[in-house]
Formats: C-alpha cells, structure tokens, sequence
C-alpha cells in the first residue's frame, strides 16, 4: 500500500476487493444478525484484515427511550464489545466531544493526540493515558435528522495513513446504513418495551397484531389503587400530580416485574399486571403475593420521606382466573391487555380492600393456592357486576398467626 492512496480506487487489489467486500457484509449479511456486539466484532475484525490499525471502535445512536438519551458501544482487542447508555441531561458531556463538533460541520474530526491539548475534547486526556495516537470521529446523520456517528483510534506510531482513511471513507456510506436500519429497530423495540411491556412486545413484533387475536390463559391478577388519589391529586398543579405518579409507579412496577410480572396498563392512579399461571398457579401466586409485600414496604419508606401533603397510600388485590390476553379494541388502534370476569373481580376486589382498611386484600380462589400463608377470612362480599359472593381475605403475619395458635 503507498503513503498517496486517497480513494478507494487506488487500494491495491486485494485491499480494494477486501473493502469492497466489507461494505457489500455491512448492508448484507451484518444488517441480518441479531447481536451488535457480533457486528462490531465483525466489522472490526475485517478492517484489521484489511490492514486498517484500529484499537479501538466506537458507535453512538439516539435512541427514544425513557431512561437514556442514546446509545453507544465501543469495541477494543482486549475487552470486546462494551455497551454504553448516554443518559438524559448530559447534554455538556455532548457538547465536549468530538461529535458536536462533526455534527457543526457535518465532517469527519480528526487529531493527532500528540498534538491535541487535553481541554480541546472531553475524550483527550483518557485516549491519550490509553496510549493512543490517532483518533477519526465519523458523524452519521439518520433518516430522521437525528445525529449519531462513529470514532476509530489507533495507538500505531504512525497513526492512519492515507491508506487507512481510504477504507474508511469507503465504508462510510454502508456503516452509516446499517445504523440507520439498527436504531430504528432499536427505537422499534424500546418504545413497544415502554408502552406495552415486554411480553406483548414480542407477541406484536412477533406478527399478533389483529384484532381480536387473543389467547385464553390462567393468571395471577395484580390490581393496585392509590387510597385517596382524588383528593390529594386536587390539591396538586399538573405536574406535582405527575410527580406523585412517578413516584407511586416507582413503587409499584419494579417489584412486580423482579418478580417476572407483567405490567400491563395503568389505568390513572390503577396499575392492571397478571403472572402467567398455566403451567404452575401457586407458584405464580407466590410471586404475586410477594409482589404486594414488598410494594407495600416500598410505599411504606416513601411515605417516610415524603411531605405529609404528599404522601400517599395503596390498596392491592390479588385473584386468580382465566383471562383473555391480547388485541382489543377498534379498526387500526388496539390495545394489547387482559379483559375477562377475573379482571373485574381483581378491580373490584381492591375497591373492598380500601373500603376495609387492607393494604393487600385476596380473593378465596387466590388464597387456597398458598395454604402456608396465613390469611383473616374478613367474609363474604357482594361486588358490583359479580354474580356469586366473593369471600375476600386479609394476609396475616406469621407471628400473629403463631400467637393465635
């Protein structure tokens, strides 16, 4: 290869077929794999082939996400693939990077760390500590007008030659493709993950997207409520009530889900979740029941630090049933949910709950699949739109339960 290669028109033959194959892979066979971590690996392995002296790789996409602003990985011999997530809010971590500034000019940045001083970009010092020497930031513009790109580093004495930078231009066009295509899967599966959670996500990515494509199943139903919602919210603007929601939600969904729940609808201050029960129902309600618990005890520690004129307090009931599990709704605009008597009876149940005084109230069908757990028969119930009485019970300790006995 010589020191005047500019294009990719003036690579040596192999080095020319090799780039024109890596290009060809990049919107070929790698837009079909799965994992990017095996594209990045790929990729890399491909243009150290080439002869390209990479030691480090790195990409960064937006993504549309509620807990991070972006996405990234970076790729080194020694360790691998290392996935980075940009939060919100880091918007001067951006503006110090060399992005920014490829963005601004809508070029490649590059630098020799050696005659780059440290405050010129936020990467600088630690590229330099690394034993880099040379550093090329490609920005990458979506469909969308979105900005995103990707950076090579060489710790090569030399850094890139003009050889280097030919294959790179070269496959410029093709990387930026396939990013395109990964961050709107990406933006595809986060957004279905936020919206609907992540069982109805796979069955709707999956092809069940007709109405009326439901499957009967047997679940553990979760239904919880806010006591006293109306009346607290009333005394709140617009977004203190937000506030208060994020934080009851806070409560609620992470231990429903550590616990393999599935969230999913809030329904106002309401949240409607269910355990699959088919294959093993009291394991199911076990998980549900220790879901209440420690929804319970996280309300309990919220309600510790929070103003008095912002504290709340919850009511949850459990059931199990059959429901009805998937698309409902009118025309083109569905809504992936569970609907059936159970449902009812769970909403209905919690109503008693708060009316009684119970945090955690269960039916009798969802009692008798836990006979370890002791629980306060507190009777026979009439519900509104349930055609038998329900008998409902309260949890009881194991050590008030010891005393009794």
């Amino acid at each position: 290869m010589t020191a005047q290669v500019t294009s990719i028109q003036e690579l040596p033959g192999d080095a020319m077929a090799k780039t024109i194959a890596l290009c060809n892979w990049l919107v070929g066979d790698a837009r079909t794999l799965d994992d990017p971590d095996v594209v990045a690996n790929g990729l890399a392995q491909r243009l150290t082939d080439i002869g390209v002296p990479i030691d480090r790789m790195s990409t960064a996409m937006p993504t549309l996400y509620a807990v991070r602003r972006g996405l990234g990985r970076i790729w080194t011999p020694d360790t691998g693939v290392r996935s980075l997530d940009f939060p919100w809010g880091n918007q001067h971590v951006y503006e110090a990077s060399p992005y920014y500034r490829a963005h601004k000019i809508r070029d490649w940045v590059t630098f020799r760390l050696d005659q780059t001083s440290d405050d010129e970009f936020g990467v600088v010092p630690d590229l330099r500590a690394d034993g880099y020497t040379d550093y090329i930031c490609i920005p990458v513009f979506f469909h969308d007008g979105a900005e995103g790109g990707a950076t090579f580093a060489t710790r090569h004495p030399d850094g890139f030659g003009p050889t280097d930078r030919a294959v790179l231009r070269a496959i410029e066009p093709s990387l930026a493709i396939l990013l395109d295509l990964n961050r709107s899967w990406q933006i595809i599966n986060d957004t279905l993950r936020m919206y609907v959670g992540d069982e109805p996500h796979a069955r709707i990515l999956s092809g069940q997207v007709r109405r009326g494509d439901v499957v009967s199943m047997k679940s553990a139903i979760v239904f919880t409520d806010m006591r006293g919602y109306t009346a607290l919210s009333s005394r709140m603007s617009a977004e203190g009530t937000v506030a208060l929601l994020n934080r009851y939600f806070d409560c609620v969904v992470p231990p429903i889900e550590a616990r393999g729940g599935l969230v999913l609808k809030f329904i106002g201050d309401g949240v409607l979740a269910i355990f699959r029960a088919d294959e093993n129902p009291e394991a199911a309600c076990a998980a549900a029941f220790g879901a209440a618990e420690d929804i319970v005890r996280r309300v309990e520690d919220d309600r510790a630090e929070a103003p008095e004129d912002g504290r709340f307090d919850i009511k949850v009931a459990l059931h199990v049933g059959e429901v009805a599990y998937g698309n409902i709704g009118s025309g083109a605009r569905l809504d992936y949910t569970v609907v059936g008597g159970a449902v009812n009876l769970a909403s209905r149940v919690a109503d008693l709950g708060g009316e009684l005084g119970h945090h955690v109230v269960v039916s009798g069908a969802f009692a008798t699949l836990l006979p370890t757990q002791p629980f306060t028969d507190l009777g026979e119930f009439t519900l509104r739109g349930i055609l038998e009485p329900q008998r409902v019970l309260a949890p009881t300790s194991r050590e008030a339960a010891s005393a009794a006995d």
